[in-house]
């Protein structure tokens, strides 16, 4: 059983490394956010996104992703990977910086929230990516 998650889980982590690889492509291309964009309101959304997953609301953090999104990093994985980071980086205290950077990609117009958030063991940088319905397209951390 072991082997079949670790299959499934090797999968998705690919698929949504091959998404945030082609988000982390137009970072070169950054400017200012596109009309239809609020700075202040995709600063709330990450957010709010981030804080659903610290109090372990995974399934209120796969609400704010696009489809695609919740294909390539289903409930199960998003609570493991988030309890990993309480392991290892402790309690959550507080957002050190939140910075919005805007995005496209043939044609296509994202928002890209990169928030550093402190942990009581270290900090942790979050890059939220949300596409024009303010749905998440892109998660990474480090």
């Amino acid at each position: 059983m072991k082997t079949k998650f670790c299959k499934g889980f090797i999968k998705r982590f690919a698929a949504l490394f091959a998404v945030i690889a082609m988000l982390f492509s137009l970072a070169a291309c950054g400017t200012k956010l596109a009309e239809g964009f609020e700075e202040g309101e995709v600063k709330e959304a990450a957010t709010k996104f981030l804080d659903h997953l610290t109090a372990g609301e995974y399934d209120k953090g796969l609400d704010m992703m696009s489809d695609t999104m919740q294909d390539a990093l289903p409930q199960e994985d998003l609570a493991a990977i988030m309890e990993d980071v309480g392991r290892q980086a402790g309690a959550f205290l507080e957002y050190k910086s939140i910075a919005v950077v805007g995005q496209s990609s043939q044609g296509v117009e994202y928002a890209t929230t990169v928030v550093v958030a402190s942990y009581e063991n270290r900090n942790v940088t979050y890059t939220v990516v949300f596409n024009t319905d303010m749905k998440i397209d892109g998660f990474f951390l480090k």
